[in-house]
């Protein structure tokens, strides 16, 4: 892909948002949007790994170009009955958490090699429990799909935690130093 840098600033940036070099992958990316004047998007951490190409494009533009890698969601890992760890997808399980009726924001949070902690926000009108109920019965149903039947859920006394800054939601969140 082209970055049309007349119209935006790219910066691929590591998890301190400092620059990576050219070649390297960065943990997010920050957009400026240059040809926006009424309603300016500046630094806007967008959540995707890119990688910025060192040489020029073999098609012979002169922008710059970059590879998507993808979102920076974490994969999470756990352990099965008899010690196999099995890798999930951050997607499908927030798929399933935010498919519950009455979700306004869900956070999963892996705080160990078998414990997921949901943190949750609800819509007005609907019961906290109800909505915990659903969500807690689609990711067991998930779980157990893929042998992890010994994955503990709980719910969070925390809502959702954004980045401070950004006000961006991490929906898939692993503590490295938990899962082992």
């Amino acid at each position: 892909m082209h970055v049309h840098a007349d119209w935006v600033i790219l910066e691929p940036v590591d998890e301190q948002f400092r620059p990576v070099l050219a070649g390297e992958p960065s943990a997010t990316v920050l957009l400026t949007n240059l040809a926006n004047h009424i309603q300016p998007v500046i630094r806007y951490d967008l959540g995707d790994s890119v990688l910025t190409s060192p040489e020029r494009c073999p098609c012979g533009s002169r922008l710059p170009a970059i590879e998507v890698i993808g979102r920076t969601n974490e994969v999470l890992s756990f352990a099965t009955a008899g010690g196999d760890i099995v890798d999930l997808l951050p997607l499908p399980l927030v798929t399933l958490a935010e498919g519950a009726p009455g979700v306004r924001a869900v956070q999963l949070v892996q705080d160990g090699p078998s414990a997921l902690t949901v943190r949750l926000e609800v819509m007005p009108r609907f019961a906290p429990t109800e909505v915990w109920a659903d969500i807690e019965g689609r990711l067991r149903s998930h779980l157990a799909a893929h042998h992890l039947g010994t994955v503990t859920l709980a719910l969070a006394a925390e809502p959702p935690q954004r980045i401070s800054g950004s006000g961006k939601l991490r929906q898939v969140i692993s503590h490295p130093s938990s899962t082992g």
